[in-house]
């Protein structure tokens, strides 16, 4: 058997200590190597949950967002008066494009005057006062419509009472004005409280005409009928004036205004004398 050297094994004693642990074998004092430990090697730690990121600050708020989120609401009550907007503008834009019309016609005109002039005597509602009472019939007794027959035609005759009054009446040798045979006996100028004015200086034709048509509608308790009659001859007669050139009534005859009346009613046809003789 070959004998290994000495110096060999020496070699491969460092070796296996270097790998092992262990002092080189031979060597006095050398520390024995230590023995592999059999304590449990301890678990990985458990992994630490994941710490979520806080959430990013909101952005700032303009200013006038803030001041629009802390306006009050509209209150309830609004929003039916919001609706009723759209119809008030409408009815609103069509009054401004089509004003009402302004009132017109001789039975409007007949209601300004009397109130101008009238009214202060007779009275608002034509009950009277310093001048005769005209309302509930009493203006139709003294100057009745004309009916078939009649001798005195009250239309011509009140026109001529309000044109020449009191004074112009008498001055004209009348004794009495109006029907002679009304109820409770004929008026006698002067007989009443004051002395009547004379109007025909004052109003012109048309305006006469209109006073005279108001007090015999309203207060003479006339029928629609008798009304649309009295109404279309007085119009009649208001275009016979302008066309005779007749401007005012003043000092006009009793005789001369009773022509212009038949001839108004002429005008007017046999079918306006039916509506008259109401």
């Amino acid at each position: 058997m070959t004998e290994v050297p000495e110096h060999l094994l020496k070699r491969a004693s460092e070796a296996r200590a270097r790998m092992t642990g262990e002092a080189p074998a031979g060597e006095a004092g050398a520390a024995p190597a230590a023995a592999p430990s059999t304590a449990p090697v301890p678990a990985a730690a458990a992994s630490t949950p994941a710490i979520p990121e806080p959430p990013a600050p909101p952005a700032p708020v303009a200013p006038y967002v803030q001041a629009a989120l802390r306006r009050k609401t509209i209150p309830v009550w609004v929003i039916p008066v919001l609706l009723f907007l759209p119809i008030w503008a409408i009815y609103y834009v069509g009054y401004l494009e089509n004003p009402p019309a302004e009132p017109t016609g001789l039975a409007y005109e007949g209601g300004e005057v009397y109130a101008a002039q009238c009214a202060g005597c007779h009275g608002a509602g034509g009950g009277g006062g310093s001048g005769r009472q005209l309302n509930g019939g009493e203006v139709l007794l003294t100057f009745p419509s004309l009916e078939a027959g009649a001798s005195y035609d009250g239309l011509a005759g009140m026109i001529h009472w309000i044109a020449n009054g009191t004074q112009g009446t008498v001055d004209a040798g009348m004794l009495n004005y109006g029907d002679p045979d009304r109820p409770g006996g004929a008026r006698v100028p002067g007989s009443f409280g004051g002395q009547m004015a004379a109007f025909g200086g004052n109003l012109n034709a048309e305006e006469l005409l209109a006073v005279v048509y108001h007090e015999r509608s309203t207060f003479g308790d006339a029928g629609d009928e008798a009304g649309a009659a009295e109404l279309a001859l007085l119009d009649e007669l208001v275009h016979l004036t302008e066309e005779e050139g007749v401007t005012s009534f003043a000092d006009a005859s009793l005789e001369e205004i009773q022509s212009w009346v038949d001839m108004a009613r002429a005008q007017l046809g046999e079918g306006g004398n039916e509506m008259a003789a109401g």
